[in-house]
């Protein structure tokens, strides 16, 4: 199977942007060599959101959001899709939406509602366009490749093109949010043919939407472009330096492989201050969460309480259960003063001590450390154009 490189994937990925003033339907010439002598997008029309509905008003209805190529040369057969990202329009960000429900994928699995009602109010348009180069060619490889907000439409359009055409389909992401729960970071891995979801280590997008979300593949690997060292929503870019673009260079053997395997943590009050507002925290917060939980016995009931709620009401569920937890053992209150301590120093509480363990102080932990993560998240999309 002949992937893209990372050169024409985040090229793929970053076209659109290029695009977002053709009037919807028109052919494209783009704007990138390397695309252009791979793909032909002159013989499809820009896709817009359709409107009429709540969710577009979300885009611009007048700027283009998708592009797709016909290959050509050595990727003859087979189809290029790229979606861009966006920033928060209308007094509302489309990954912190804390009242956001879960809906389903076209694979049966659980994602985030809102990421799925953009992505049901561009497949339509997708339909119209796909068809026509999909049919009678089951053997043609679909490049799937976004940026942002587009990286997680472009899983998700990943997946529908699986089950909708068939065909065999590469996923190509950088710097995208967490689109689904743990069965659709599961099915996502198990079902798409390759997965490259390349981050920046400082980029803060990738860490949203917080647990239950997961990334794919599940247990895998990320490529990382950059180093980790903080935070800085200037990493999110594709053109600045270090952008997307800039760093999506050579083949991916070159890259360097990240290991994201869940794995087990356990931590002590006292070592709280060790803690950094970084990507590398953010995870390991997480899988202390998930490590409590599990000693607990409480994992899988706590994961079924966001089908049946918004995620804001899940940490109101989450805050009661771990005050629960607390009782249960020394050692799990050990874990819970750990926890908390180390949330309060990530979101920059460094002069605030844990000498409560009541749900409505474990709630407002739970409330700053996401509020410290999506407010610079919500920074690194408000710089896209």
């Amino acid at each position: 199977m002949l992937t893209l490189t990372p050169t024409i994937a985040v090229r793929l990925a970053q076209e659109p942007y290029e695009a977002r003033k053709i009037a919807s339907g028109r052919g494209y010439t783009v704007k990138s060599d390397v695309l252009s002598d791979n793909f032909d997008f002159t013989g499809s029309g820009v896709i817009h959101a359709v409107s009429g509905s709540i969710i577009s008003t979300l885009f611009n209805r007048t700027s283009g959001f998708v592009v797709v190529g016909k290959g050509k040369g050595r990727f003859t057969g087979d189809v290029a899709l790229g979606i861009r990202g966006t920033k928060m329009l209308s007094g509302r960000d489309w990954f912190s939406n804390l009242n956001a429900g879960i809906g389903i994928a076209d694979n049966q699995s659980r994602v985030h509602s809102g990421f799925q009602k953009v992505f049901n109010s561009m497949r339509p348009a997708l339909e119209r366009q796909l068809a026509p180069l999909l049919r009678n060619n089951s053997k043609g490889l679909v490049h799937c490749a976004g940026h942002s907000l587009g990286g997680g439409l472009a899983h998700l359009a990943a997946i529908w093109i699986k089950q909708h055409f068939g065909n065999r389909v590469a996923l190509y992401t950088f710097g995208a949010p967490r689109v689904g729960l743990n069965d659709f970071a599961l099915k996502s891995t198990g079902s798409i043919d390759k997965i490259y979801r390349c981050v920046h280590g400082d980029d803060p997008v990738p860490m949203v939407p917080v647990w239950p979300f997961f990334h794919a593949p599940l247990n895998g690997s990320s490529v990382l472009l950059t180093s980790a060292t903080g935070i800085n929503p200037f990493s999110h870019s594709m053109m600045t330096n270090p952008g997307y673009v800039t760093t999506a260079r050579g083949q991916w053997e070159d890259l360097q492989r990240r290991g994201d395997t869940i794995k087990a943590v356990r931590l002590t009050y006292e070592r709280r201050f060790e803690c950094s507002f970084s990507n590398h925290w953010q995870e390991k917060l997480m899988h202390a969460l998930i490590t409590l939980l599990r000693d607990a016995g409480v994992l899988a009931g706590v994961s079924a309480q966001v089908f049946s709620s918004g995620i804001m009401t899940f940490y109101d569920h989450l805050a009661a259960t771990v005050e629960k937890v607390v009782l249960m053992s020394p050692q799990l209150e050990a874990q819970v003063m750990g926890l908390l301590g180390h949330m309060l120093v990530f979101a920059g509480k460094l002069a605030v001590t844990v000498t409560e363990l009541s749900a409505r102080f474990i709630r407002w932990v739970f409330k700053v450390t996401l509020e410290a993560m999506y407010s610079t998240a919500r920074r690194a999309v408000d710089m896209l154009n």
